[in-house]
């Protein structure tokens, strides 16, 4: 008998991360939901529990502050039921490279490449 993994989705609460959660949802898996607006969290959670009848925790984590992204690497680590990762986290800025600060610049590689990094070998071992 083969087990359905759980799935892990960062950027759950909005947008492609939300419509990742609905279809994985749909297709029985239960969700483990990370994001940093807790209350859409909770509202997408509820709907798809009630749909789908599936199990779905939340994590509330802005993955550019170390101690959440550790958190949540602790949880992949750890959790082995969770084996399918969705890293959907993502940010952007607009204009021109010179036009940024350096600390929008670092929270955008903080949350665009080292959690995705962090996160990703926090569950390649399986």
């Amino acid at each position: 008998m083969t087990t359905i993994p759980s799935v892990l989705i960062t950027g759950a609460s909005t947008g492609i991360g939300a419509a990742y959660a609905e279809r994985f949802a749909r297709r029985g898996h239960d969700l483990v939901l990370v994001a940093r607006d807790t209350a859409r969290m909770e509202a997408l959670a509820a709907r798809l529990r009630q749909e789908n009848g599936v199990a779905i925790d939340i994590i509330r984590a802005d993955l550019t502050q170390p101690a959440e992204l550790a958190a949540v690497e602790t949880r992949l680590r750890d959790d082995g039921r969770i084996g399918i990762l969705v890293n959907n986290a993502g940010t952007a800025i607009g204009g021109s490279f010179i036009e940024q600060s350096t600390d929008d610049v670092a929270r955008l590689v903080a949350l665009n490449t080292t959690a995705l990094l962090r996160l990703a070998s926090a569950i390649a071992p399986r």
